[in-house]
């Protein structure tokens, strides 16, 4: 049986269940790690956010932080001293510039007055380093691509191309990456590419198992990308939004209890990491 190395999960309704962390998503997270799963979360969720997960939850060994903008790792190369009081210091894709909160402010604005929409920016923006969220108050399935499809082409409009948009379940989120847009599979590879990996995604694409459950996990579902890539079954609802890209493998149950059925399936064997592509076949 071949376990994967990493193990990388959307938070927000694939770690969570109803907008908690249930204790029986923690068990399953500590089953993980005794195994050897190296659990990596990924998320749309605010720096802040990652750095107090990263802290108290020590089944966690990394948390990649604005869809990919940025990571907290307990075991990169930055390992903290005792006068950092075990704080982990957050490490970016591409460092941002000073002025760009007030840059994606008021990006936020142009393309609610535009749209005739009112965004209204959520209380973790406070918390947000590389880009900025308002409340997703869309409806999902196909009205909701539509809606998003729109004003990711205002975004671009109102930002000379430098501006793009991702769509969670309860945020959209607003960044200005400009030709190097992120992605939560980019941070990962990032990430390892921090702690020194000579080969990151071909790691990743090896022994790498991701699991998300919205528009903006689908890079996490690009074929190749990872070993195997699963959606909660809550994702049925956003399958519109992520065009052409489906997860591999979809779990029954849905939120953190999806995670926990995919965790027991991996370590019992009942759901195999397919050959590397460079194994013989057998």
């Amino acid at each position: 049986m071949r376990l994967p190395r990493y193990l990388v999960a959307d938070v927000d309704d694939t770690f969570t269940v109803g907008g908690q962390i249930h204790p029986a998503v923690l068990a399953a997270a500590a089953q993980a790690a005794a195994a050897g799963i190296e659990l990596i979360l990924n998320t749309g969720r605010p720096a802040g956010y990652g750095a107090a997960l990263l802290s108290y939850l020590p089944s966690i060994s990394a948390v990649i932080v604005e869809n990919g903008g940025a990571w907290l790792d307990r075991r990169g190369a930055q390992v903290p001293t005792t006068a950092d009081h075990g704080e982990l210091p957050l490490q970016f894709a591409v460092p941002p510039p000073i002025d760009l909160r007030e840059r994606l402010w008021a990006l936020r604005q142009q393309v609610a007055r535009r749209m005739g929409l009112t965004l209204q920016p959520t209380a973790d923006s406070a918390y947000r380093v590389t880009d900025h969220t308002a409340v997703r108050t869309l409806p999902a399935g196909p009205a909701g691509a539509a809606i998003l499809a729109k004003m990711s082409a205002i975004v671009a409009e109102e930002s000379a191309g430098a501006g793009r948009i991702l769509a969670s379940s309860i945020h959209i989120h607003f960044m200005l990456d400009g030709e190097q847009p992120r992605s939560k599979a980019r941070g990962a590879v990032a990430l390892l590419a921090s702690r020194g990996v000579a080969d990151p995604g071909g790691e990743l694409a090896r022994s790498a198992v991701a699991v998300g459950d919205s528009a903006n996990d689908a890079s996490l579902f690009e074929p190749g990308r990872f070993a195997l890539s699963v959606g909660v079954a809550n994702i049925a609802r956003y399958l519109p939004e992520l065009g052409g890209l489906r997860p591999a493998h979809l779990t029954k149950a849905a939120e953190g209890f999806g995670l926990c059925e995919l965790i027991g399936d991996l370590l019992r064997g009942a759901l195999p990491l397919p050959l590397p592509a460079t194994a013989p076949l057998k």
